[in-house]
């Protein structure tokens, strides 16, 4: 019976074993496990896993007490302060913990739902540090997950048979993702796992991103170091970091069979890295492979000087000098470029960084709570580009916002005792700890630097992996003792080296010895180094870890599947939105489930889509109150019900705000379009009850998210349902900070300033589009012609890049606004001009503007110069030739074409002018 039970234990070891090892593998396919159903499903297979390894928390040999585990708790640590930051406090409290945070629920709130209270009316002033505590729970549950998957990776994992497979399997697992995503790039045509469709960013392998790619081979780089280490180590008994190894030492492992795989893995993965294209997978394998070999770590004196100049050096010279290779990942390897906005100057990091950074202080000093940077960073927008950045590419930075000083203090603590851990394991006197220390010297260098530049480890399949072989690391190196300069033995501290790793029964113990013989160089005569065995002790230690760790993780299971629904209904929801017209039935089936899942978990998310649902059966409803009686009538009674026709021609219906004067007596009179526009509208119809639960939804979901864009954004298109002008200019102003850096959002919100007869709102928007981009010039000024009483000086910034989009834009009406263009004549500058062709194309423009002034004299010197700088330029001369003549001076103008043609004796079109010119009277 006892030996069943013993043959079953292992079993049972062998299959969690099995299960972690292939875990990253799998998940990856998943665009790397970003899905919430992958994420759950690995939540499970990591609770499944972590149960079939409780059995051994009985055995003596297995090493399951609080040091052992110190990662697993460490990490509940963190997890505890997270799900700190998730809680309702008092918000006196949280105005001291995190001001942002603070701000974000009163602020930001208050002007549109109106004042906290601690009665029963109006908003409660209990609320949590987070500012999206739904999105908290979320990653709080993964960072439970990976807590769990630590504690049972460093139980499974203290066999040297099972860290070998770890080691192969994360080293085939990579290679795998490798060979697919080179085979992809050769032959992009084949589609084999959809990522033809995936329109952001750029893939690689199964991966969306192809630096989060790069992170998973670095792991496989790493985990194949280490079992060729491990390989190198146990067949000749030298350390690849020793300095006394050399390079010809490598050719005994050409005839191992053991090393072919890690071999294989090491080529595969180091080809993706070069041609995947992430520049900073490439300077953080330098690194890790400089730490991995003991250039930099070892002690050797002023001698390791010199080294770390080189490597800098080469970092340096990776990521500025441009390389003439067919390598994508060696051709970004430039800093440096004007032409190129994928480098390091010019790819929206820096800004982002330093919006990210500013929005990180606000938050001081408890941070903004986990998984919401993408709302945390957008109350600081000021350089930042176009897109809405999720993620800061910089996870630490990232991590600075969220968990603010505590999450400093976590990492520094999980950095620190990872290097411990590896500086243990240089004492001990098993190859595969050495292999296992190779591996994670690289893995850990590779990640500190690599997620300087991106955020790759959040990506689950990354996570996963890291989480594994971190934990074990941390186990192993607890399990050594430090070396003694004697042979002398302590009590049963002492394990032989062939027995290291072993779980104590014979049928194990024997398998080793036959496997794998340590030769005597293994074990210097200098050191002796001891691997801890634990005796007969109370069980009651290695229970209470497992209960610490594995009663948390039910509940964060739960979590992963709740959002695992969410995300499958609301999914299906809005698919049914997306659709062409999609039947109210098909949207009202989806109601019911919702309206219970939001009451159930107050997900934002939920809410969303519950608001968007509604607006659309609003418009339905509306749509049947004009009784269409032929298919044009129907399409043209649904078009009027989109959210900014709707709103617009609510507006344009208010009389009271459109004669509503401004602050600065300005009087928002409606346009002669717009009375026009008003004689068109019928007398106004009863709401649909829907709209009123568009906006309520809406609401809710600011309740708990408080810096939500798209919440806000819906209740401004629904401002004819609450019908309070403040409140509308509150949203307006805080969508313009939301969205400060994004110059289409601006345009709209301009836009829609404008439609609420808001003009002052209006012309600060513009004004602040164009200072952002000029190249919207011409789009801002073909605005405002529905707005005459608006001066244009007052929307055009002062600089010559404004006022020339603008002369140009203006040179083309029938009927410029003179007085502002004679002010952009003047401000032109051309004298500023860079370039040659710059000032000539700046010269032509200035004799365009002169010309519709009518300053034609001036106009025509202008001309003069253009062509002096540009002199090939044939259109530019028919130009010149042209308005010479319509302004009577023939002479001048026959002259210019004849001195042209002289110039330009293959051009026909001056042939047609002299001969019009000479023949007329």
């Amino acid at each position: 019976m006892k030996t069943i039970a013993l043959l079953l234990r292992q079993l049972s070891l062998w299959a969690s074993a099995c299960i972690l090892t292939a875990l990253p593998c799998v998940v990856a396919f998943d665009y790397g496990g970003i899905h919430p159903w992958a994420q759950w499903a690995s939540g499970v297979a990591v609770l499944v896993a972590g149960v079939l390894a409780l059995p051994s928390i009985m055995d003596r040999e297995i090493q399951g007490g609080p040091r052992f585990h110190w990662l697993a708790i460490v990490l509940l640590g963190w997890a505890a302060f997270a799900w700190f930051q998730t809680l309702p406090l008092p918000g006196s409290l949280v105005s001291i913990l995190s001001p942002g945070s603070a701000a974000a629920y009163t602020t930001w709130l208050d002007p549109i739902l109106g004042p906290q209270s601690d009665g029963t009316a109006g908003r409660s002033s209990m609320h949590p540090i987070s500012i999206d505590p739904a999105s908290s729970r979320h990653t709080l549950a993964m960072l439970l997950v990976v807590a769990t998957l630590a504690w049972t990776s460093a139980t499974v994992f203290q066999n040297r048979k099972r860290l070998v497979l770890l080691l192969a399997g994360l080293a085939a697992g990579a290679a795998v993702h490798a060979g697919l995503g080179i085979f992809l790039l050769i032959s992009p045509e084949s589609d084999l796992l959809g990522m033809n469709s995936i329109d952001l960013g750029i893939h690689f392998a199964a991966f969306i991103n192809r630096n989060n790619a790069a992170l998973m081979m670095n792991i496989g780089v790493g985990a194949s170091l280490g079992a060729l280490a491990w390989r190198l180590s146990a067949l000749i008994g030298t350390e690849v970091d020793d300095e006394n190894f050399e390079v010809n030492d490598l050719i005994s492992l050409a005839s191992d069979r053991d090393s072919s795989v890690a071999v294989i893995s090491l080529v595969l993965c180091t080809a993706a890295l070069l041609v995947c294209g992430s520049r900073g997978g490439l300077v953080s394998a330098v690194i890790g492979l400089t730490l991995a070999l003991g250039w930099i770590r070892a002690r050797r004196g002023t001698t390791t000087i010199p080294v770390i100049i080189a490597i800098i050096s080469i970092a340096v010279a990776m990521l500025i000098v441009p390389f003439n290779l067919d390598l994508t990942s060696l051709n970004r390897m430039e800093l440096f470029s004007d032409q190129d906005e994928s480098t390091l100057l010019n790819d929206g990091r820096i800004p982002l960084w330093s919006d990210s950074i500013a929005a990180a202080i606000t938050y001081l000093p408890t941070g903004s709570g986990l998984g919401t940077f993408a709302d945390a960073h957008l109350t600081q927008l000021a350089q930042s580009s176009d897109g809405w950045a999720h993620h800061a590419d910089n996870l630490w930075l990232e991590m600075f916002t969220e968990q603010g000083i505590p999450g400093v203090i976590f990492i520094s603590v999980l950095l620190v005792g990872m290097i411990l851990s590896l500086n243990k394991l240089d004492d001990s006197p098993d190859p595969v700890d050495h292999g296992l220390r190779v591996a994670g010297w690289y893995i850990l260098g590779s990640l500190a630097v690599s997620q300087f530049f991106d955020m790759g480890l959040i990506i689950p399949a990354n996570l996963i992996a890291c989480a594994i072989i971190l934990s074990v690391i941390a186990t192993r190196g607890i399990m050594v003792l430090p070396s003694t300069p004697d042979a002398r033995v302590r009590g049963n501290e002492l394990q032989t080296p062939d027995s290291v790793g072993n779980e104590g029964n014979e049928n194990d113990e024997s398998e080793n010895a036959e496997n794998e013989e340590l030769p005597s160089a293994a074990l210097p005569i200098a050191r002796k180094p001891r691997i801890r065995f634990q005796a007969q002790k109370s069980p009651l230690p290695p229970i209470a870890v497992a209960c610490i760790v594995f009663l948390p993780s039910l509940w964060a299971y739960r979590v992963l599947q709740s959002d695992a629904h969410i995300d499958s209904l609301t999914q299906t929801a809005q698919g049914m939105l997306n659709q062409s017209g999609p039947e109210p039935e098909q949207l009202e089936s989806v109601l019911a489930p919702l309206e219970s899942l939001a009451k159930q978990t107050a997900s934002p998310i939920v809410f969303r889509i519950l608001s968007d649902i509604h607006f659309q059966l609003a418009r339905y409803d509306e749509v049947l109150q004009g009784s269409p009686q032929t298919t044009a009538q129907l399409r043209s009674l649904y078009l009027q019900t989109a959210p900014a026709v709707r709103r617009l021609k609510w507006h344009r219906s208010n009389a009271s705000l459109a004669t509503k004067p401004s602050s600065s007596g300005v009087s928002h009179a409606v346009g002669v379009e717009h009375e026009e526009a008003e004689k068109e509208i019928v007398s106004p119809q009863p709401l649909s009850p829907h709209y009123a639960a568009s906006l309520q939804h809406a609401e809710s979901e600011l309740r708990v998210r408080p810096l939500s864009r798209e919440a806000r954004t819906a209740s401004l298109y629904l401002d004819f349902v609450y019908t309070d002008p403040t409140r509308t200019r509150a949203i307006l102003n805080q969508l313009c900070t939301l969205y400060g850096t994004n110059s289409t959002a601006l345009r709209q919100l301009a836009q829609l300033s404008l439609d609420s007869y808001e003009l002052e709102l209006g012309v600060t928007y513009l004004k602040q589009l164009l200072e952002r981009q000029p190249s919207q010039t011409a789009a801002a000024l073909k605005m405002l012609e529905a707005y005459p009483e608006l001066s244009l000086s007052s929307v055009v910034p002062p600089s010559p890049v404004n006022y020339r989009a603008a002369a140009k834009y203006l040179n083309t009406r029938p009927a410029p606004d003179l007085v502002f263009l004679s002010q952009a004549l003047d401000g032109l500058g051309c004298d500023q001009s860079e370039t040659i062709s710059e000032r000539a194309s700046c010269e032509e423009l200035w004799a365009d503007t002169a010309y519709v002034l009518k300053r034609y004299q001036e106009s025509f010197a202008g001309y003069e110069r253009a062509i002096r700088l540009d002199a090939k330029n044939v259109a530019l001369r028919l130009k010149l030739i042209t308005r010479l003549g319509a302004q009577h001076q023939r002479a001048k103008a026959l002259s210019e074409a004849r001195n042209a043609k002289r110039l330009f004796p293959d051009e026909e079109r001056f042939d047609g002018l002299i001969e019009q010119m000479a023949n007329r009277p």
